[in-house]
């Protein structure tokens, strides 16, 4: 089968930055554009057992009105954040062929390049403060492939893993040395193990691994990596649950990251409270065959988005 769409939007902006320090002039700027976003895909089976799918879009993201506020928040007494009222949209084509073998094994290649990538930039104001603020990146290539299959290895024991391999490459030239020219090659897994136990019990062993990667746009993280794992017993005729199940075993979930722009290199760490225990009750009631009920987007969701608060 073939599917086809284009969306067709007209954009009109206009911006006026006025200065109250004595003798610095303001700023405005005014912009107005037609943007189209076509999208698209075939469907090609040529047996009961194999399905290609080709697809294609055009996608738009607009920066938060945050991001683009020009006013200074002082973070503490060397650091402060200022949004960026040039801020451009960011524009990303995608293309992803995915191969299907018994509906069950699913391999994917995708391609995206975007332009004007809206990234996070730490930079030095003078030689004794920093800030944060939002740019454009002029291109941002990925290139991935993927795999996926629920195994039933025996029995009692069921697996889902997900793996992929990825490529991606930053590129920007601000001037005055200041360049991003990275590049990182990742391998990212997700695994997840299912035991079915004598006396209705089962349990249930996941974790993910990420190899080192690139974050935003200057910054060279770490690998990081967790372990989950959790026990359920079946009561009251299957329609009750008792589950008891801990988050991050090894307490891994830590990031640690390396970034270098201009004048300026950063060495950032941190992590968050992220192993934890959990017991919880469940228990089915009336008609499980009862369909829950549909999400309707709105319009308005785009521009809600762009309205986060500071702390976003």
């Amino acid at each position: 089968g073939v599917q086809a769409g284009l969306r067709v939007e007209q954009t009109h902006s206009l911006g006026d930055l006025t200065s109250f320090r004595e003798g610095e002039a303001g700023e405005d700027f005014d912009r107005k554009y037609v943007d189209f976003f076509p999208s698209g895909g075939v469907t090609y089976a040529p047996n009961e057992k194999h399905s290609l799918q080709l697809t294609y879009s055009r996608r738009i993201n607009r920066p938060s009105y945050q991001d683009l506020n020009p006013f200074l928040n002082k973070l503490d007494e060397l650091t402060y954040e200022q949004g960026n009222p040039f801020l451009k949209p960011e524009y990303a084509n995608n293309i992803q062929l995915t191969h299907s073998f018994n509906y069950r094994f699913n391999t994917t290649f995708s391609f995206s390049h975007t332009k004007d990538l809206i990234t996070r930039i730490t930079d030095t104001a003078d030689v004794n403060a920093s800030y944060i603020t939002w740019l454009n990146l002029a291109d941002q290539y990925n290139y991935s492939l993927s795999f996926s299959a629920p195994i039933a290895i025996t029995k009692w024991w069921s697996s889902f893993t997900n793996m992929t391999g990825s490529y991606t490459q930053n590129k920007a030239d601000y001037g005055d040395g200041k360049l991003v020219n990275l590049d990182a090659t990742v391998f990212n897994i997700y695994s997840q193990h299912t035991f079915r136990l004598p006396h209705d019990f089962s349990l249930e062993v996941s974790g993910w691994y990420n190899s080192p990667s690139l974050w935003g746009g200057t910054f060279e993280m770490d690998a990081m990596w967790s372990l989950d794992a959790g026990i359920q017993k079946k009561i009251m005729d299957g329609r009750g649950n008792i589950r008891l199940a801990v988050s991050d075993i090894f307490r891994t979930n830590e990031w640690h990251g390396i970034s270098r722009f201009g004048a300026l290199d950063l060495d950032v760490r941190g992590g968050w409270d992220s192993r934890r225990f959990r017991v919880s009750f469940s228990y089915l009631l009336g008609n499980d065959q009862v369909k829950g009920a549909r999400r309707r987007n709105t319009g308005l969701e785009e521009e809600q988005n762009r309205v986060k608060s500071g702390n976003g």
